[in-house]
């Protein structure tokens, strides 16, 4: 009887870590996600402002490929991330736009690259629309929070 105890005791201990360890692993990507969410929600706010004054402007272009660059790398390090099992569809459905957006992050360094800071083809790139449909997820993602 003491055997069987300590037996299903253990068994329970382990359940039990088992699933503290996914609400950790769940916190914490909700926490990364959120934070990326509002980069990308600031990014898209800044980036037709950045365009105006790189056009306007030759000394301004590395402040827009350096913020390119910066959220280049915040997509690539999300698409990384590994969900939570309940997240898993959410995860998905960010990681398509995010691969709409890097498209466009690159359309927009080739054409720098070229020379070719034209204003109305880099704002009407889908990287603002696509950032803007991120922010949809935010919901969803506060609702797997709780």
């Amino acid at each position: 009887m003491k055997k069987t105890f300590i037996l299903l005791f253990s068994l329970f201990l382990l359940t039990g870590c088992g699933l503290l360890e996914e609400a950790n692993n769940s916190l914490t990507y909700v926490e990364e996600m959120t934070d990326y969410l509002n980069e990308a929600e600031q990014f898209a706010n800044d980036f037709p402002t950045l365009v105006e004054e790189a056009a306007a402007e030759q000394a301004a272009v590395p402040r827009l490929e350096d913020r390119l660059n910066e959220m280049e790398a915040e997509i690539e390090e999300i698409n990384n991330l590994t969900p939570p099992s309940l997240a898993e569809d959410l995860h998905t459905k960010v990681e398509e736009y995010n691969n709409k957006a890097l498209k466009g992050i690159e359309q927009a360094q080739s054409q720098i690259d070229k020379g070719e800071i034209q204003l109305d083809e880099l704002q009407n790139l889908e990287i603002v629309q696509t950032f803007d449909q991120l922010q949809e997820i935010k919901g969803n993602l506060e609702n797997l929070g709780q």
